[in-house]
């Protein structure tokens, strides 16, 4: 009798290594509906609402982050770091997982550690082109380790790491635009502009729409997800039209179904899901790893990448790719060529070979 596999999954703060991560366990349950799935994630962090949507047990977890702008709290980190793992070390005895795998995120780090020790393998997955300090300090004890870009062979090494490609939840490619200019008002003659702030959601994007919005509304329908918190009033009185939401579930789908540009940030989630979808996009990347991932969109000739934003900046153009389907067409085309959007099929079946034996395993 087969002994029924257990996945832990790890990851949260953010939903940058969240959302990859949802469509491994999705596909793993269409693989093999009988695998047990498990979720660690942060106190505080947006993740749990999307795990509990997937049905999937979750445990929050602290864990200490490495933060180099308040170099004051560094002398905790030891004692934060050791309580964790005695955490970790407890959480993995009672689960007895087959695997754990995680997308880079500071709760994966005690685990992956702790799992070394207790001998169950680890698999990573490299998101962003510029490795993170947590896949960093988990890289050395994954069994596997599994990268979205081909630049980032040579930051791991061939032995244990293979390419991928992006990977996005199933439901995304089923939504309709139908269903959306009904559920929200659009007109049709018009053309839909989305405009994203990441999994937490970004200020300065909700203030810069509410000063370029009614003019943009004059152009285009807008869907604006403004992020848990962050809605601002100005928003909501723009006019018909423009829909404003704090937070969308599976609405999402939808509204990508019927956006014809989409403004956005450069978390490599996002990224994934314009590449899966063929959105044309103009992003607006933030300092650091963004800036990296927005490069080789812009390299590519995939996006149009804003590095200094301001209102007539964004605007001028949005309204270049509004005005003008032939633009639109050029980047839709190019972004769907930048990477293969099945890693989540790539990595469940690679695990499960390694889990049977079958499988390279280092």
């Amino acid at each position: 009798m087969e002994v029924k596999k257990h996945i832990v999954f790890t990851g949260g703060g953010t939903l940058g290594p969240v959302t990859p991560l949802l469509a491994v366990a999705a596909e793993w349950r269409k693989r093999n509906p009988q695998v047990k799935l498990t979720w660690i994630g942060t106190p505080d962090g947006p993740e749990k609402i999307l795990v509990d949507a997937a049905r999937i047990p979750f445990i929050a977890m602290h864990a200490p982050k490495f933060d180099r702008t308040r170099w004051w709290t560094w002398i905790a980190l030891p004692f934060s770091m050791a309580r964790s793992c005695i955490q970790a070390f407890r959480i993995i005895s009672e689960l007895e997982p087959s695997l754990i795998v995680s997308a880079g995120a500071y709760v994966s780090v005690p685990f992956s550690w702790m799992a070394k020790i207790l001998g169950v393998p680890t698999w990573i997955h490299q998101l962003d082109i510029v490795p993170g300090l947590a896949n960093k300090l988990m890289a050395p004890f994954a069994k596997r380790i599994s990268v979205t870009w081909e630049e980032n062979v040579k930051d791991f090494g061939t032995q244990k790491t293979f390419i991928v490609g992006g990977m996005i939840r199933s439901f995304l490619r089923l939504g309709d635009a139908t269903t959306a200019r009904e559920l929200f008002g659009l007109r049709k003659e018009k053309p839909t502009v989305l405009v994203l702030g990441g999994g937490t959601g970004a200020k300065s994007i909700n203030e810069i729409l509410v000063v370029i919005g009614p003019e943009l509304l004059r152009h285009a329908n807008v869907l604006h997800v403004t992020g848990r918190g962050k809605m601002l009033s100005a928003l909501e009185e723009i006019g018909d039209g423009y829909v404003a939401r704090e937070f969308v579930g599976e609405g999402l789908a939808d509204m990508y179904a019927v956006a014809d540009v989409v403004v956005c940030r450069a978390g490599m989630g996002t990224i994934s899901e314009l590449v899966a979808l063929g959105k044309p996009a103009i992003i607006l990347p933030l300092a650091g790893h963004q800036e990296v991932n927005a490069k080789a969109l812009e390299d590519r000739g995939a996006a149009e990448v804003l590095h200094h934003v301001t209102p007539q900046t964004l605007l001028q153009s949005i309204l270049r790719y509004v005005d003008h389907p032939e633009k639109r067409d050029a980047l839709s085309s190019k972004i769907r060529a930048v990477f293969p959007t099945n890693g989540d099929e790539r990595i469940v079946y690679e695990a499960e070979r390694i889990l049977t034996g079958e499988g390279k395993c280092v």
